[in-house]
């Protein structure tokens, strides 16, 4: 009964037909072996698939393979040549043992290698260790060839970004796809929830890149932190931890970006000091929902609106922990009990609006800026259009300096100039983009700035002289959370035993406890100085009372 020799092919995943040694050509190599030996073939084709992982988990013909080797099935095996097998020193040394173990003949076309034979061994590892060296070699330049193009403005690989296509392996604006990318900027900066967008986006017959109508939650809000649409976006290199910042077409307004980032940080819902906007599938407002973080695990509160029981914050880690059980995000929390809201809500605003309105800190704040209201808020609105200005200027001269690049490089294509003279000249003007576009970056942080500037004056103008207007009774609800937000940091819940709980009141300046001290008592024309208070003030809060301590 004739011998069988078993045949394995395979080529790599990165370069799959490699000059004489295709799928093909293993086969036809190793049937004309068989015919040499007298002996029938079987072919085991894995196709294309790396040969350089720790594992064989990409490999199941050759796992196969191996089984019918300790099965007894396989006595010669064919290959073209060891790397074969496996690239990787710990699969090759697992895969050598078993054909010693198991006594193969290994067959490649220069001949058979008898394994069980010590200098035929040493032979196919040193072969094997050259094997590996060239692979990373070839490894090493591949990544090193990579990041080179990604630093020159290409693409550095995969999929486009929603909103682009691939031109020559660059990155340009698809103008139909923009379109709705503006879209969703601009209405998520009006206000829009992603809900809503995604409606929008359905009614309008907006398809996804995978040509889904739905557009998923997730899909929406990862487009609107991607920075391409800024201008650029950075890669990592693994190996060196090198991060490459690359320019590319903006698709969207400095001036849009910075709205939608900065309601981005006011929608934001986790356990920082972000706070969350009430969105359209909220049926009730609370006060102080959006301040209220857990002293025990750091988690933010949510609101539970009863109609006939009793309304109450509580530690939203519990309803994270019931999704999250058995899994390695469950947080252990010490919150026992939920916090009244109607107690709650009536002792943080009675005792914000007593410590403000008795702060010296605080009016002095209101009288400064109504004093020069009208000059600082022109001033402004005078900066933000400066601002704005110098950031439309540096686009057109990244446009410009892109324009030249392109009209540089089809120059050096063309063999128009020296080569070096042209590469020479584009790397310069790679630079001055980058530099650029740091500038540009600069410059829209000082708009954000100013917008605060802008946003702390109006909210005087809106507050300072209401104070007594503020004790009564039928103030607004609307009007009650703007106020807190512009004087209170956070709050943070502790319990303190099974019935109380402890409610640590932290204001964005020292308002507590401060001092005006005259420079001299009997003429006080000498003017004053102000003693800074605390900034926290701690009170106590349970079913039935609450205190002050």
């Amino acid at each position: 009964m004739k011998e069988t020799l078993h045949i394995y092919t395979r080529v790599s995943s990165v370069s799959q037909e490699e000059e004489g040694t295709s799928l093909e050509t293993q086969l036809e190599l190793g049937i004309e072996r068989s015919k040499k030996l007298g002996m029938k073939h079987k072919t085991w084709n894995e196709g294309g698939q790396s040969s350089s992982k720790d594992d064989l988990g990409n490999r199941p013909v050759l796992v196969n393979l191996l089984k019918g080797i300790d099965d007894g099935d396989v006595k010669h095996l064919y290959v073209w040549n060891t790397d074969r097998l496996s690239r990787n020193m710990n699969t090759w040394g697992m895969i050598r043992f078993k054909l010693i173990k198991n006594e193969i003949t290994l067959h490649t076309p220069t001949g058979k290698q008898i394994l069980s034979d010590p200098q035929t061994n040493l032979m196919l590892g040193i072969m094997s260790e050259i094997s590996q060296y060239d692979n990373k070699l070839r490894t090493e330049r591949f990544r090193l060839g990579r990041i080179h193009r990604i630093k020159q403005g290409f693409w550095k690989g995969g999929p486009p970004p929603y909103g682009y296509k691939l031109i020559d392996s660059s990155l340009v604006p698809h103008e139909e796809e923009k379109k709705w990318v503006s879209f969703i900027y601009e209405n998520y900066k009006d206000g829009k929830s992603l809900d809503e967008i995604r409606t929008l986006l359905l009614n309008n017959g907006v398809v996804t890149r995978r040509g889904n109508p739905v557009w998923s939650h997730g899909s929406i809000s990862k487009l609107l932190t991607n920075t391409h649409y800024e201008g650029f976006y950075t890669y990592t290199d693994k190996k060196s931890n090198e991060t490459i910042r690359v320019p590319c077409p903006p698709i969207v307004s400095p001036t849009i970006i910075l709205e939608v980032k900065k309601w981005r940080d006011k929608r934001s819902y986790g356990k920082d000091d972000s706070r969350r906007t009430k969105t359209s599938n909220e049926k009730y407002n609370y006060l102080l929902r959006d301040f209220l973080i857990c002293g025990h695990c750091g988690s933010r509160f949510g609101g539970n609106h009863k109609k006939t029981q009793t309304s109450y914050y509580y530690c939203s880690q519990k309803q994270k922990n019931f999704q999250n059980t058995h899994t390695e995000k469950y947080t252990v929390c010490e919150s026992k009990r939920n916090i009244r809201i109607d107690v709650t809500d009536e002792l943080v605003w009675d005792t914000v609006l007593d410590i403000v309105s008795k702060s010296h800190l605080f009016m002095e704040s209101v009288k400064s800026e109504l004093v020069e209201n009208d000059k600082s808020y022109g001033k402004t609105k005078d900066e933000l259009k400066k601002l704005q200005l110098k950031v439309n200027k540096i686009d057109k001269e990244i446009k410009d300096v892109t324009d030249s690049i392109i009209n540089l490089e089809t120059i050096k294509i063309l063999g128009q100039r020296d080569k070096d003279e042209v590469e020479k000249i584009i790397k310069n003007l790679e630079e001055h983009r980058l530099k650029l576009s740091g500038k540009k970056e600069k410059t829209i942080l000082s708009m954000s700035e100013e917008e605060k500037n802008q946003k702390w004056v109006d909210w005087v103008k809106e507050f300072g002289d209401r104070i007594g207007e503020m004790k009564k009774s039928d103030f607004k609800f609307e009007e009650k959370k703007k106020f807190l937000e512009g004087v209170v940091e956070k709050i943070v819940v502790k319990n303190t035993d099974v019935q109380e709980h402890e409610l640590k009141i932290e204001f964005r300046l020292p308002y507590v406890g401060d001092k005006l001290v005259w420079n001299d008592e009997e003429k006080k024309s000498k003017g004053y100085i102000l003693k800074n208070g605390k900034r926290s003030k701690v009170l106590r809060v349970n079913l039935l009372k609450k205190s002050l301590t």
